[in-house]
């Protein structure tokens, strides 16, 4: 003979109308004591309800959706008669159970097929069920998890899956919809990519934002440019920062390979990264300090002529202490630059903005100029880099210190 038991939803602790997010028995199904018979998700976990023993499921009494609570009817089994006597959901207690992620690596029973040990995946409909975790972190990588297929039970989605979607997706495997153009990077680009990278993941990268007054500087560059002499702000910044680099060594610097030693820079040549056709490259004014306003500013203008042509040689690129990326002539408010590794600093300059300043009457429209200071921490710390943008700011803002 058999008998008509009722499943219900035991004790799991403080918890009250968990939503039912999946439904892992059918009316008619043979379940075994211990089989997940459905999934609860809340706000922070998901847990799989196990049946409490043996038997046909003669009805299902909630769907997907569902909100349950304690003591609700889950589903109606047959058992045979001659089996033991077990404890219904309702006499167990859960609510000391751990609320966690259900561990999907384990194949339940169910639509997973097995072959050979290995989990079949299963297609996912765009209501996929992930725990909580999975969904989290596919929020803040922007993925819609419809997009995924699931390997673990029922198709649920897995860590694993998640991470090798995305996998696809950075190294361009994964499809894309609608017409592409590929186009290959220039040798400069490829080069210069790596180089990138490279100094990126292996410096510890601190940038420190500033703005400087440059009422002085700007009223002096009209002056000059009615004389019929064109002097762009680089040129200046330069200066200054061949005269803050003599009182900050440790700035025009770079580390040996061992990474044990500091080689200070006796000479003031600076790295100037020049945007052109085919790519970033940074071409090197040497003997800064030495060279008047005017002949930087010729030298510049016909390196950069050269660059976009592409005239400049190995030899031209190579030997700067310091750099300095300058976007003044594009936009922005501020980036963060990427030191230009062996050297352990590098000064990001964008656009002059006029702003009030108030000279403790009034407010005054004032030139300002935005910097960043990007440096490895490895060789300067956060006080030197405040110290060097601060005698920086003095020196820009006091034309005649440039000057003379």
């Amino acid at each position: 003979m058999s008998t008509t038991k009722n499943v219900t939803l035991p004790d799991i602790g403080d918890f009250d109308q968990v939503e039912v997010i999946e439904i892992l028995i059918t009316t008619g199904s043979q379940v075994k004591e211990n089989d997940s018979i459905i999934t609860l998700e809340n706000d922070k976990a998901t847990m799989e309800i196990p049946a409490p023993f043996d038997g046909t499921v003669q009805s299902v009494d909630v769907k997907v959706g569902d909100k349950i609570s304690k003591s609700d009817t889950i589903a109606t089994f047959q058992c045979d008669e001659g089996e033991p006597a077990a404890e219904t959901l309702a006499d167990q207690d859960f609510s000391n159970a751990e609320s966690k992620p259900v561990n999907d690596n384990t194949a339940e029973s169910g639509d997973e097929v097995k072959n050979d040990d290995k989990p079949i995946s299963v297609n996912t409909s765009p209501d996929s069920h992930a725990s909580p975790s999975i969904r989290k972190l596919a929020r803040e990588l922007g993925v819609d998890l419809s997009h995924i297929e699931g390997s673990g039970q029922k198709g649920r989605i897995l860590d694993a899956d998640l991470k090798s979607y995305v996998k696809q997706i950075v190294s361009g495997s994964t499809p894309i919809d609608g017409a592409v153009e590929v186009v290959a990077l220039s040798r400069i680009k490829k080069l210069s990519g790596k180089h990138l990278a490279k100094c990126w993941s292996e410096i510890p990268h601190v940038t420190q934002f500033d703005e400087v007054n440059i009422e002085q500087m700007e009223e002096f560059r009209v002056h000059q440019k009615a004389r019929g002499i064109k002097l762009t702000p680089l040129v200046f910044i330069m200066k200054a920062v061949v005269q803050v680099l003599k009182q900050h060594p440790h700035f025009n610097a770079a580390l040996d390979e061992s990474g044990e030693n500091l080689l200070i820079k006796q000479y003031y040549n600076l790295g100037i990264a020049m945007d052109t056709p085919e790519g970033l490259i940074v071409p090197v004014i040497r003997d800064v300090g030495k060279k008047s306003l005017i002949e930087l500013a010729d030298e510049l203008a016909e390196v950069s002529s050269r660059a976009r042509e592409s005239g400049l040689s190995k030899e031209e690129m190579q030997g700067a202490g310091f750099t300095i990326s300058s976007l003044g002539g594009i936009g922005g408010t501020q980036f963060t630059p990427i030191v230009n590794s062996p050297e352990v600093a590098i000064l990001g300059v964008s656009r002059t903005q006029i702003k009030p300043i108030w000279n403790g009457d009034e407010f005054v429209p004032t030139a300002t100029l935005p910097l960043a200071l990007s440096y490895d921490h490895r060789v300067i710390d956060g006080v030197q880099g405040a110290k060097f943008m601060a005698d920086l700011n003095q020196v820009l803002k006091n034309i005649m210190e440039i000057l003379l």
